[in-house]
């Protein structure tokens, strides 16, 4: 293992860099927070075995940051197009190191095994030492860089001998990894004041910068549905009615608009199942099927859809068409052992007590994702940022002087599906 301190070692990790794919795990100066509010401490680079005659060789290297007894060197990291392995390429993406053909080891791995390889449990120890002896912001030490090293090596020999580009190649890798780190680097500012009240804890604090909080999507779940969960907040899950929701406000000059679907699972069930409901309200609609007041539709319609279709139920033709389709993919799955969405495959035995109600959910939620980084993907590359998103509503900044003719851009590509969407603006978050 060499650690890259001279002229001399630049010269020789070269020789590796532009000829060879490898894997990379970026180390941050604080384990806790958040990539951009963050510095990285060091990039552990490990080559892919190499053949020679004592058998295979692993050549790796670490590439500190600020190292004390390091010269300023200049590795340009943009030059290799080799794969590369990476660990958090979310994170990664947002530095500034330019780094290119990046495959998230955590995709390869949890969405091929539903496994996910674990970083701390290998860094746990050293993060106790470095803590104990003063060290957790000074890792500017070679003989404790060196044992950094020494702990990665063991935590990529778990899996190195497993990737491949066989998942890392899809669009999960390409497309949603790529779209949550965007939205991620937005950050959300919050009235600070306001804030530190309601969470007083200063574990909280640190995952400030300035009025600016900074939300962490994870996408490594069963269905790819992202929790939004960073810091003890749950940023998918705010209260409507305690005032939690007005700490987050716009940035000066601006205000919130947000956008939110029309009974989003539902429609996306009538593009399943090939149905078609009408532009206007879906949950009216429903309700006029039913019989019954807007508010009774809603609590029924959720109550099918996530509890099953009753003999009473389908009699509604929607919901015989909805049934009829739960059951032809139920019986599809218990042949192949899973079900398919647009973009990956989702088994069984991922599922704890799979039912056909149960995967038709799952389904759902994983066919609302696909559709959400799609339409992400396109308002990122109309330039147009999304500040923070939640399963079925999108929130935006836009100058106090509201550009409508923008708006009806961005509901034109939230409305490239065929699903309608409602508009709200608002100074603050509970407004929207």
């Amino acid at each position: 293992m060499m650690i890259i301190e001279t002229s001399k070692d630049v010269e020789i990790f070269n020789l590796y860099w532009g000829h060879e794919p490898c894997i990379i795990v970026p180390i941050w100066r604080d384990l806790e927070k958040h990539p951009m509010n963050n510095q990285l401490s060091f990039l552990y680079v490990r080559f892919r075995n190499q053949e020679t005659d004592q058998g295979d060789e692993v050549m790796d290297f670490i590439l500190p940051f600020n190292h004390n007894d390091c010269v300023n060197l200049h590795i340009d990291l943009t030059e290799s197009t080799y794969e590369k392995y990476v660990w958090n390429k979310k994170g990664l993406l947002q530095t500034n190191l330019g780094l290119k053909n990046l495959y998230d080891i955590q995709a390869d791995v949890f969405f091929t095994k539903n496994e996910l390889p674990l970083l701390e449990p290998f860094t746990e120890g050293l993060t106790n030492f470095y803590t104990r002896m003063g060290l957790r912001d000074d890792l500017g030490q070679s003989i404790s860089i060196m044992k950094w090293g020494e702990v990665l090596r063991g935590f990529t020999n778990q899996f190195e001998p497993q990737l491949t580009l066989s998942f890392t190649d899809s669009w999960i890798n390409k497309v949603m990894i790529p779209v949550l780190s965007h939205i991620e680097q937005k950050g959300i500012r919050v009235d600070r004041e306001k804030f530190i009240d309601r969470w007083p804890d200063a574990s909280h604090h640190k995952h400030l910068r300035g009025d600016i909080i900074y939300t962490e999507y994870n996408p490594y779940t069963v269905t790819s549905r992202p929790s939004n969960r960073h810091g003890g907040i749950n940023f998918s899950a705010l209260n409507k009615k305690d005032g939690t929701r007005e700490i987050f406000i716009p940035r000066e000059g601006t205000q919130f608009v947000q956008f939110d679907y029309d009974a989003y699972h539902v429609r996306i069930i009538s593009k399943l199942i090939g149905f078609t409901i009408p532009h206007t309200s879906g949950h009216q609609w429903l309700a006029d099927q039913y019989g019954c007041s807007y508010d009774e539709s809603k609590g029924r319609t959720f109550r099918i859809i996530y509890g099953g279709v009753s003999d009473e139920d389908k009699k509604i033709p929607f919901f015989k068409q909805i049934d009829d389709y739960i059951q032809k993919m139920w019986k599809q799955a218990q042949i192949d052992g899973y079900v398919l969405t647009a973009n990956r495959k989702i088994y069984l035995d991922w599922i704890e007590d799979p039912n056909p109600q149960k995967v038709f959910n799952y389904v759902l939620q994983a066919t609302e994702t696909e559709l959400n980084m799609v339409i992400m993907k396109q308002l990122i590359e109309q330039n147009e940022e999304v500040v923070f998103y939640t399963y079925d509503s999108f929130l935006f900044e836009e100058n106090d002087g509201t550009d409508f003719e923008r708006i009806n851009k961005i509901q034109e590509i939230l409305e490239i599906f065929g699903f309608p969407v409602k508009m709200s603006m608002g100074t603050d978050y509970s407004k929207v």
